[in-house]
């Protein structure tokens, strides 16, 4: 059975449930995951943080690759799967040295963040990536957009077109709890509380919806903000934010919610959506989905049919579409039902990781 090592430079992170359970979903090819930092209790896998400190700053900074050509020989792996354009950019010259094919996934902000802004945000591996793009865009064998938005994207960053395929990842639609009766007139978002998540205009879309309760998961540097604004507004008593849960937690409160809401927009850098997982989520259990039509979203939600996209940054279509769905249970029932039904279809992380596992197929047969 071929190997593949699956990269993320750190594991773990409540916000991204989908690296495991695609890593889950191989049947064909054994998957070891693959870390820079060290792996939290309870998840196994090799670690660089194992050859020390310096190793760790080499590979991040691009000024050493021996360490984790070393690693991935040890490992005997036949491809690496790295997950963000950051983690490929890092592990590039290691794959060239050690003879192994490269496959990265692509889920938003690595696609569509302008070079500036990788470079401004002074973080040492984004700057890596900035200076490695383009040979990465020449070197790398597969490139894996989560949606057909960042493949555009992607294009125009010069990225090889025969070599950059949409690929949805998927969700385990086993770990999604059996919805019941949602609480009314209540809303749920969940994202990172910063600038492209939209807050600010679905706060504005509340203050028109009297009666209706919000409840934001996620935290980030824009809570204070958001806060005084919901305070401002007068709907401080109908907010919530709940700060950053675990995805079993995150999943029952969607369950609670009867309807979802992503009004994301594109942030100042350039940043946007891949696709939303979290509409996968919603649609999985029945849940109606309102957001923007932007970024990948598209490929999640099918207008009029498996949810309601509005434009990006208008507060008082967001409100309509919002009180559609609340106010018409028939509305509510079939957008929910027909995304249950897509969700089941088109994102099933089984299907999604055996067509992956064909592409690697693809890597070890040249």
């Amino acid at each position: 059975m071929p190997r593949v090592a699956v990269l993320r430079h750190r594991f773990g992170l409540p916000s991204e449930p989908f690296v495991l359970e695609q890593a889950r979903a191989f049947t064909r090819w054994e998957p070891v995951l693959l870390a820079r930092d060290p792996f939290p209790p309870g998840l196994e896998g090799a670690s660089l943080a194992a050859a020390g400190p310096l190793a760790v700053a080499a590979h991040t900074a691009g000024l050493g690759s021996g360490p984790m050509t070393a690693l991935l020989r040890d490992l005997r792996v036949d491809a690496v799967l790295a997950h963000f354009g950051v983690e490929a950019a890092c592990v590039l010259p290691a794959t060239r040295r050690a003879g192994v094919p490269l496959a990265t996934v692509f889920h938003g902000f690595d696609a569509t963040t302008t070079t500036a802004a990788l470079l401004r945000a002074r973080t040492v591996s984004w700057a890596t990536y900035a200076r490695r793009r383009a040979r990465l865009a020449r070197q790398g064998e597969l490139f894996l957009p989560v949606s057909e938005h960042l493949r555009t994207r992607l294009l125009e960053r010069g990225f090889p077109p025969g070599r950059t395929r949409t690929h949805h990842l998927g969700l385990d639609l086993a770990k999604v709890p059996a919805a019941g009766d949602p609480e009314p007139r209540t809303v749920v978002h969940v994202g990172r509380l910063v600038p492209k998540k939209g807050h600010v205009h679905l706060l504005r879309a509340l203050a028109d919806l009297p009666g209706v309760r919000l409840t934001c998961v996620g935290d980030g540097p824009l809570r204070a903000e958001l806060s005084a604004l919901a305070a401002a507004l007068g709907i401080g008593d109908r907010v919530e934010f709940a700060g950053r849960l675990d995805n079993a937690s995150t999943l029952e409160r969607i369950a609670r919610a009867a309807v979802l809401c992503l009004p994301s927009t594109t942030a100042p850098s350039g940043d946007q959506e891949g696709l939303g997982q979290v509409l996968l989520e919603a649609g999985a259990m029945g849940r109606p989905v309102v957001a923007s039509r932007h970024g990948g979203i598209p490929s999640a939600v099918v207008d009029g049919v498996t949810g309601l996209l509005v434009p990006e940054g208008d507060a008082p279509a967001l409100a309509a579409a919002l009180r559609r769905v609340l106010d018409d249970p028939a509305v509510a029932a079939r957008l929910g039902s027909a995304a249950a039904g897509h969700v089941a279809e088109e994102f099933d992380v089984v299907r999604r990781t055996a067509r992956l596992e064909e592409l690697l197929d693809g890597l070890v047969r040249r």
